[in-house]
């Protein structure tokens, strides 16, 4: 991977997030309530985040390798570049959210900012020595979390962060 492709993806990734945020408004079912955002709480947001990654980067794995474009530990640092993203988002952006409210600017801000921080860790990683039995433990993951974070929409924790303060329900509205 080069750093043309991460300029093109981490752009891709963004952008995707206002596409995706409407996928189940679009078609209510059950596989879009599992992938994409069902109400407005901070999980369902963060699933958003995560989920769009791991949709673009895998889009984004398949063309590189039906254009034979050599790379190494794509996944794990797909992986690993996520998890990244989140984290350093929800530790900038929970203080701010807690102490001011919701600012769209500035949410998008902070996110575009953390994830081309976790898109720069993805690109180093994916110049290391390849590691197939970590790729094939990131992909296992991706899918435990993708797995996990849908079965999190239908059974949701009472706690704030589940909360859609807008529409006044936790998870997916039955």
């Amino acid at each position: 991977m080069n750093k043309k492709i991460l300029f093109i993806n981490t752009i891709i990734i963004f952008l995707s997030l206002f596409l995706f945020h409407n996928i189940y408004n679009l078609i209510p079912c059950s596989i879009t309530a599992f992938l994409f955002p069902v109400n407005e709480s901070l999980y369902e947001h963060l699933k958003l985040m995560v989920i769009s990654e791991f949709i673009i980067g895998l889009i984004t794995y398949l063309v590189l390798k039906l254009k034979k474009i050599k790379f190494s530990n794509y996944i794990s640092g797909l992986l690993i570049g996520t998890i990244i993203t989140i984290i350093l988002f929800f530790l900038i952006y929970l203080p701010i959210y807690n102490r001011f409210g919701e600012n769209l600017i500035i949410t998008m801000l902070i996110y575009l900012i953390t994830l081309i921080i976790g898109n720069i860790i993805w690109y180093l990683i994916s110049k290391k020595n390849h590691n197939k039995e970590l790729n094939n433990l990131s992909l296992v993951i991706i899918i435990v979390i993708t797995i996990i974070l849908g079965y999190l929409t239908y059974n949701p924790l009472k706690t704030k962060f589940f909360f859609d303060p807008i529409n006044e329900i936790y998870g997916i509205n039955k």
